[in-house]
């Protein structure tokens, strides 16, 4: 599918990470007043200011006297807050203010019947009083001085207009022999960003439906993040490393046929060494060889500051310089495939507020989008993301703001294949949720599995065997009776707690037994009066006939 320049125009302000304006209700509302505070003196740059919540006394009401810098508390899920009592609570604290004491702290409010602005100081020397009203009244009477556009934002704007350029229009050429003479033609005027892009469904009659664009079909799709995770050594970076590199070499990996084309892969947890390692085990495994991935482009920056975002004074997240060269590589690149490894490592915000989730996630798909390629974002699970087995990490936004979600897992419990491991969709906005691929660490990369067992299941069921021969031949020698069925006398019950079962499971004795039973290796025996029978275990090469 190919982006029309229109399409690339309206994304233009998220590709930058402009801000978007705050909204408020009224012009005169506490909302606006107490953001408007709060923004004028961001602005001005002469103190640090944040909107908080002052503690309530038992009525519920602001209790300014006890109000403290180790009291005051974040507005609900970084919101307005929507209870009238809360409201009222609603305050902006100021520190750091040029001049005073770095202790010097006081609270910017309103006045519930006047609505009237009152500072006072809650903590600090009280000499800093007049300094502090001083400077805080002089800046929320003054607007704020225009500034300079920083570096990052003209790198930004300028890659920008590199990204989302307009091929200049064809210069008409004359129905005569005789040639125009040259003129300049003049660019396209870019389109308004700020307008919608209101489209009528009506206009679409007739033509062809666009299909769906994937990476990896059902896995993968296209212009969208999509995220990877899994518990730290679980094989995320493995997986989606061989899953990009087949993409480069354009073949077919683990059941999947990702797109053919370039990737680049951005990854923070590893050296190059280890890259260098993998990447060859790798092409190995496909029959290739390291000189066949041309089209692979790695940043390795395991020892490098590799953040692509952070939040501003606003909490607010831009891109950072990295973010910018990053762009900048992948205009020249045009790659099918980004993958980015891992969330922890380029993403500076906070990731249980959801707003500035939203705002990396949508940095991230603006790439998608201007660059028409797949974006995989490598994340880690959160301890109950883990135990619940969704996989999810801090803020739901995680989950919410893209549309496809993967999770790698490996089988838990004390008998677990070690190299087993279960690739789940846990989110597909355009595909089948709860999909399972198979997976088995082979060599250094993950193959599909067959069901069949594998050399390390077969040892450990020999090793299992072995045991289970070896207790029931000391078991007997000793006049302990044991056998195959449930209960005090459980033979993989009792072998399982002797300190020669080696770590065997109960349940790999209870295997062992059955097939060496079958194999009649083991035998049941029947003795005791004809009144009272009981089963007893013995070794078919140690079955002496009656006693």
């Amino acid at each position: 599918m190919t982006t029309t320049a229109s399409q690339l125009d309206t994304n233009i302000d998220e590709l930058m990470a402009i801000p978007k304006p705050r909204e408020t209700p009224a012009s005169d509302s506490r909302q606006a007043l107490i953001f408007g505070i709060y923004d004028r003196l961001v602005d001005h740059g002469h103190c640090v200011a944040d909107v908080v919540l002052a503690p309530a006394n038992a009525a519920g009401d602001p209790d300014w006297e006890n109000t403290g810098p180790a009291n005051v508390s974040s507005l609900p899920d970084d919101e307005w807050p929507q209870d009238e009592q809360a409201q009222k609570r609603t305050c902006v604290i100021v520190s750091d203010i040029d001049g005073c004491d770095p202790d010097s702290t006081f609270i910017v409010t309103l006045h519930d019947e006047t609505g009237i602005p009152g500072i006072f100081q809650i903590h600090g020397p009280e000499i800093d009083r007049v300094v502090a009203d001083s400077i805080i009244g002089r800046d929320l009477g003054n607007r704020p001085p225009p500034r300079e556009p920083t570096e990052i934002q003209k790198s930004m704007a300028k890659l920008t207009a590199d990204l989302f350029a307009r091929p200049p229009a064809a210069v008409p050429v004359a129905a005569n022999d005789n040639k125009p003479a040259p003129q300049q033609v003049p660019a396209a005027k870019p389109a308004d960003v700020a307008s919608l892009p209101v489209i009528c469904p009506a206009e679409w009659h007739g033509k062809p439906v666009p299909a769906r664009e994937w990476y990896a079909a059902d896995l993968i799709p296209n212009r969208q993040v999509t995220i990877v995770s899994g518990d730290g050594g679980v094989g995320k970076s493995l997986l989606t490393l061989q899953v990009a590199a087949a993409g480069a070499l354009g073949v077919e990996t683990m059941g999947m046929r990702p797109s053919t084309g370039r990737v680049v892969y951005l990854g923070a947890e590893d050296e190059a060494d280890e890259f260098h390692r993998r990447l060859d085990d790798i092409v190995t495994a496909h029959g290739k060889e390291l000189r066949d991935l041309s089209d692979f482009r790695l940043l390795p920056m395991a020892d490098l500051d590799a953040l692509l975002a952070r939040p501003d004074m606003r909490m607010n997240m831009q891109p950072t310089p990295l973010y910018a060269k990053l762009v900048d590589l992948l205009c020249d690149v045009r790659p099918k495939l980004v993958v980015l490894d891992t969330a922890a490592d380029l993403f500076g915000g906070d990731e249980i507020k959801r707003n500035q989730v939203r705002q990396f996630i949508g940095l991230l798909r603006q790439l998608a989008i201007g660059l028409d390629c797949a974006v995989v974002l490598l994340t880690h699970p959160s301890v109950a993301g883990m135990q619940s087995g969704t996989g999810s990490s801090g803020s739901t936004a995680w989950n919410n703001s893209v549309r496809s979600r993967l999770y790698l897992t490996r089988p838990e419990g004390k008998d677990a294949d070690p190299d087993l491991r279960f690739l789940t969709t846990k989110k597909a906005n355009y595909g089948t949720v709860g999909g399972e691929i198979k997976l088995r660490w082979k060599a250094g990369v993950f193959v599909l599995d067959d069901g069949k067992p594998h050399m390390g299941s077969q040892l450990l069921a020999a090793k299992a065997e072995g045991v289970f021969t070896k207790l029931l031949s000391l078991f007997n020698r000793t006049g302990q009776t044991v056998s195959d069925v449930t209960g005090t006398n459980y033979a993989p019950a009792k072998m399982a707690d002797h300190p020669d079962a080696d770590g065997i499971s109960k349940k790999l004795l209870a295997a062992a037994m059955q097939r060496l039973l079958d194999a009649g290796e083991v035998k049941i025996i029947m003795e005791g009066p004809a009144s009272r029978k009981r089963k007893r275990l013995i070794l078919a090469s140690e079955d002496y006939g009656p006693e």
